[in-house]
């Protein structure tokens, strides 16, 4: 004698319906299940398969729950039957007795949910007991009971007089040709496919342009978005109106960049704060192209501070020294004399006797005085050569 343990073996049927009478039209879930008998058994014999006796003409009852992705309860019911002579169920989810909201109130809208089956098996007095937990994707038919409506493009689709559930199938939903199904949510159409743009990895509703935005956001709330494919931007809906959302309108060029009519960042502009551009050996700076100037007038020359490293600039001549002579023919006994250029310092004059350089002394801005040993006689060259620089 072989003892079997206790276990209950489902087969599920899961059919999406909208027929359960022929006069009556309810959306709902056909449930199929084979159920074996639970209990201990003995059975003559060893070459019979464990657990394969239907638990044939028993009272059970069956509790189902639908949730959302998140097991947020969306609809509880249960309903008791009688399995046939073959261990068979057959039920219809959302024919049942309530217990938590109505299952015409379930928005279908291509989103995965769930199927939770507890069973109760009354001769076995052990109440609900966990059953299985199935995956739906249910999409039934339209809210009026018809069958799925088919349209060529958005265009001509219906935007009053729809029920959350609706669905209708749109041939050309991206001006392409490319088909998807869609649900009226309660305010708008959905897209049941929402990733029809594989290009688009922000997961933003996408709009052929500002009037397929309209049509798929009737009633919009501030803080939507959608990516317009005609604009090629963002859009979000401030309360009042959409906004284009341009990653460079965000953008304040300054300090000597700007922000050209293509939005494009281009060099050139008023610098607005002291810049330092730090170059080295290896990472220098150089400029090539630069227009060549055969001008002979006074030209300016670009300049670098040693120390701080300002570039400035500055004239030919005040950069290159200017030689300024006079040349005086002496009185017997002179040893002052007056200078071409004011004084602006002694090392930049130079002061000749007769062809050799002497000392002198600085009396004023416009005087030197020769030193003892060179006072003149009368005729000698006196030359003073005064640098301006």
């Amino acid at each position: 004698m072989m003892k079997h343990p206790k276990q209950i073996l489902i087969v599920l049927i899961l059919i999406f319906c909208s027929n359960k009478m022929a006069l009556a039209q309810t959306a709902g879930i056909n449930y199929q299940a084979l159920i074996l008998n639970s209990e201990e058994i003995q059975i003559p014999g060893a070459d019979v398969e464990e657990n394969q006796v239907p638990l044939g003409l028993e009272e059970v009852s069956f509790r189902f729950s639908i949730t959302d992705e998140e097991f947020q309860d969306l609809y509880s019911e249960e309903q008791t039957t009688t399995t046939d002579e073959n261990g068979m169920v057959s039920l219809i989810v959302g024919d049942g007795t309530p217990l938590f909201s109505t299952f015409e109130d379930i928005v279908w809208n291509g989103t995965l949910k769930y199927l939770n089956v507890e069973i109760d098996i009354h001769s076995q007095n052990q109440g609900y007991v966990f059953l299985d937990l199935q995956k739906i994707l249910y999409l039934p038919q339209s809210g009026t009971g018809a069958t799925v409506d088919v349209a060529d493009n958005l265009s001509n689709i219906p935007i009053t007089d729809n029920e959350s559930g609706d669905i209708i199938w749109v041939a050309d939903v991206d001006g392409t040709g490319l088909s998807s199904l869609m649900v009226w949510d309660g305010n708008q159409w959905q897209l049941a496919q929402m990733d029809y743009d594989p290009t688009n990895e922000l997961g933003l509703v996408v709009a052929l342009n500002n009037a397929d935005r309209d049509l798929q956001y009737s009633a919009p709330t501030p803080g939507d978005q959608v990516w317009n494919l005609s604009c090629e931007c963002i859009q979000v809906y401030d309360g009042t109106s959409w906004v284009n959302i341009n990653a460079l309108d965000a953008i304040a060029a300054s300090n000597g960049v700007n922000i050209a009519t293509n939005n494009t960042i281009k060099l050139g502009g008023q610098l607005d704060e002291p810049t330092i551009l730090a170059t080295d050996a290896t990472n220098t700076l150089s400029v090539t192209g630069l227009e060549e100037s055969t001008s002979t007038l006074d030209t300016n020359v670009m300049t670098v501070n040693t120390s701080s490293g300002v570039i400035t600039r500055s004239s030919l001549a005040n950069l290159f020294q200017e030689e300024v002579t006079l040349t005086i023919a002496a009185n017997d006994g002179q040893s002052q004399f007056a200078t071409p250029l004011p004084i602006a310092s002694p090392s930049k004059v130079n002061v000749y006797r007769n062809g050799v350089r002497i000392g002198f002394t600085v009396l004023n801005t416009t005087q030197v005085e020769l030193e003892p040993e060179a006072i003149c006689y009368a005729g000698d060259e006196i030359r003073i050569v005064q640098f301006t620089n």
